[in-house]
């Protein structure tokens, strides 16, 4: 009876240790595909960092980090091939899985400064700059007596 109590707390902690390992794996990879389609997004080979990427996300398809970086690049190379519909979708669902994502805002401002208004494109940028906060908090000219 011990032994077999003995043989079950093995096999748990080696289940838990192979578990925890083979995510340490899937992570290596998926950073290393993820790192593949950057390289090529940079040479401009837009269907390889495509195909990379979507490895990057078979392979930790659950990891929402992944998801918007993927989704910002995405909408960097449909920017560069002049699909800007296309560029600000991408964007805008980046920008759902994180909606403070930084590259995300400022990139989605400079395709609405490109695309439709300066007005527009203003939205991301105040958030992107966070132009609240450096509002003054007093008036700085007093009033004459």
């Amino acid at each position: 009876m011990i032994l077999r109590k003995i043989l079950f707390v093995l096999f748990i902690l080696f289940f838990y240790c192979n578990a925890s390992y083979s995510e340490d794996l899937v992570s290596r990879e998926a950073i290393n595909y993820y790192n593949e389609g950057v390289n090529a997004q940079k040479a401009s080979k837009f269907q390889a960092a495509d195909a990379a990427y979507q490895k990057t996300l078979l392979v930790d398809s659950y990891n929402p980090v992944w998801q918007k970086f993927i989704l910002n690049n995405r909408g960097v190379m449909y920017a560069r091939e002049g699909d800007l519909e296309e560029a600000e979708r991408a964007f805008k669902a980046a920008l759902k899985i994180d909606p403070d994502y930084k590259s995300a805002q400022l990139n989605l401002g400079i395709i609405y400064d490109k695309h439709r208004s300066r007005l527009e494109s203003l939205e991301y940028w105040t958030k992107l700059f966070d132009l609240e906060r450096l509002k003054p908090k007093r008036l700085l000219i007093e009033e004459s007596k």
